[in-house]
């Protein structure tokens, strides 16, 4: 009778400890969808323009849903090709802007767009090692890109990264 009654708590004992370890091996498998948010999508984009000189001089982004608003934004890039034209019933127009930096070695670039709760826009900042001697050019790097069309609230988020000298 003990034996029984030691066996019957060791079984309880497995018991509990293999649903333990179940519940952690299932928390940490599980993707976002599953605690409540949907899981993110890569956004396919295609860069329109992209260039060292624009006339904008601080940090900034812009989402560009017309096509007046696109030759707006065309007159602030300097050496830009020629304006395309988007279809603003699918498509949108980000633009992100380096705003002004003394010397050339410098760069911004749209590396990826996300969807889940909003549409992510993940920008890369580059600049030059402050050992390199470069030249002691005024730039604006900028980059335009055309991207599907989303009721997803916008929003950015920004790398900077030091690149070696040439």
């Amino acid at each position: 009778m003990f034996i029984a009654v030691i066996l019957e708590v060791m079984r309880t004992v497995l018991v509990f400890v293999g649903l333990v370890l179940l519940a952690v091996v299932a928390g940490v498998f599980m993707t976002s969808s599953d605690r409540g948010g949907p899981a993110a999508v890569t956004v396919p984009f295609t860069a329109l323009a992209e260039g060292s000189r624009s006339e904008v001089t601080s940090r900034v982004n812009y989402l560009i849903d017309t096509q007046e608003e696109l030759a707006r934004l065309w007159d602030l890039l300097q050496e830009a090709p020629p304006i395309p034209t988007v279809d603003f019933n699918t498509k949108v127009v980000a633009a992100v802007f380096a705003g002004e930096v003394p010397t050339a070695g410098y760069d911004i670039a749209v590396t990826e767009v996300e969807d889940a709760d909003d549409r992510v826009v993940r920008i890369e900042l580059v600049k030059p090692n402050e050992s390199c001697v470069l030249a002691q050019s005024v730039t604006a790097p900028y980059q335009v890109i055309e991207l599907p069309k989303t009721s997803l609230p916008f929003t950015h988020a920004d790398t900077w990264t030091t690149k070696p000298c040439p």
